[in-house]
């Protein structure tokens, strides 16, 4: 039976965490009413699929593992779970145990202590400096080492929130080397793009890209040093790593690359990109949409750039800084193909969903009147 202080809440692994659909009215933050709508839109063309809601007992966790051959598309086995990490999850059933691979698990159920559950309550309401201090706390207090890997991928997505991107990335070599390709891979702070850093992330990069016995430290010391003076090593690692045994390593890498090709890839190259994200894991495709978006603008080819832009902000918005700057891209593209309002509505979410973004003062302008328009004296 569930402990004083506990609740019975939901987790969901890297593979469907960010894509599973809620409803509307599930939703916290103004904004998400416009994101609902897309993801009805995407749903009905088949691109999700359904979440199922059975509970599991008080006294029970339930695994929801994705079976092709079951109606509904998954199976749940309720036990008490053991650990969970890639090399798989473990879950006790009556007097023995079963391990199910970790890529098969789309769905978690488990008790949470008060703390986790007052610190997913507060990132919910995008508060999250409270949020960050509860995790911590949570983290402090949870028994379970499987949950204190998830609290601390959540540690991670505020941190990233919070634009702590040198606490954000020791954190998540905290999640690496206990277990390196584990099943929160996708909360990793990689760059995607140039942007103003201080001196202590790119010192904390340097020290990164040095760290060659820890794959995931290399590939995000080269992500932010890929524009500095040091951007041909970084490149020269990243490529190294594109050959990595590890897939998600491999993976990221290779995307990574795809920055400085960019400014000279065809629109055959850019393509093949596509194909190649389409490949990927869903959760780790976010920066390789950034990339991809802004070679087709280059290419001139303003619609794919906005509809790789826009896939961000639909399907991975709790990377903020990368949605809210893919909305400011995407409204651009808008814009050159003569669709202001729709540009302007882009703006507006930007404003709405994400208020702590550095795009906000470039939307605010970009929602001014243009000289000469409406309420401008143009004589």
């Amino acid at each position: 039976m569930t402990g004083a202080g506990e609740s019975l809440n939901t987790v969901r692994p890297r593979s469907t965490r960010e894509t599973a659909p809620r409803r509307v009215s599930d939703r916290v933050r103004p904004g998400h009413a416009r994101r609902a709508a897309r993801l009805q839109l995407l749903i009905a063309l088949g691109l999700f699929a359904a979440d199922l809601s059975a509970p599991a007992t008080r006294a029970q966790d339930a695994v929801f593992l994705s079976s092709p051959n079951s109606a509904q598309g998954v199976i749940r086995v309720t036990g008490a779970i053991a650990d969970y990490s890639s090399a798989g999850l473990v879950i006790d059933i009556g007097g023995g145990s079963r391990t199910f691979p970790a890529e098969n698990v789309a769905r978690i159920e488990t008790r949470r202590i008060a703390p986790h559950e007052k610190a997913d309550a507060l990132s919910a309401a995008g508060d999250f400096p409270a949020a960050l201090a509860a995790y911590r706390a949570a983290r402090e207090q949870e028994a379970r080492p499987w949950v204190r890997r998830q609290i601390t991928a959540e540690i991670v997505w505020c941190c990233r929130a919070l634009g702590q991107l040198s606490a954000a990335a020791g954190e998540f070599l905290l999640l690496v080397r206990a277990d390196s390709a584990t099943p929160y891979f996708d909360c990793i702070p990689l760059a995607w793009y140039p942007s103003s850093q201080s001196a202590q992330l790119e010192q904390d990069a340097r020290t990164w890209l040095r760290q060659e016995s820890t794959p995931a430290a290399v590939l995000l010391g080269a992500s932010y040093l890929l524009p500095t003076e040091l951007g041909g090593a970084a490149l020269d690692r990243l490529r190294i790593l594109s050959t990595s045994a590890e897939k998600t390593i491999a993976q990221l890498a290779l995307t990574q690359t795809w920055r400085m090709a960019a400014v000279s890839a065809d629109a055959g190259q850019v393509a093949s990109w596509e194909r190649t994200l389409e490949s990927m894991p869903p959760p780790l495709r976010a920066g390789g949409y950034y990339v991809v978006g802004q070679a087709w603008a280059r290419l001139g080819d303003w619609e794919k750039s906005a509809l790789a832009m826009m896939r961000i902000p639909i399907l991975h918005s709790r990377d903020r800084s990368l949605a809210a700057r893919a909305l400011l891209d995407a409204g651009a593209a808008l814009e050159r193909l003569q669709r202001r309002e729709a540009a302007l509505g882009l703006y507006r979410e930007l404003l709405v969903d994400y208020p702590e973004s550095p795009g906000v003062a470039e939307a605010q302008l970009r929602l001014s009147p243009p000289a000469g328009g409406p309420g401008e004296d143009s004589s």
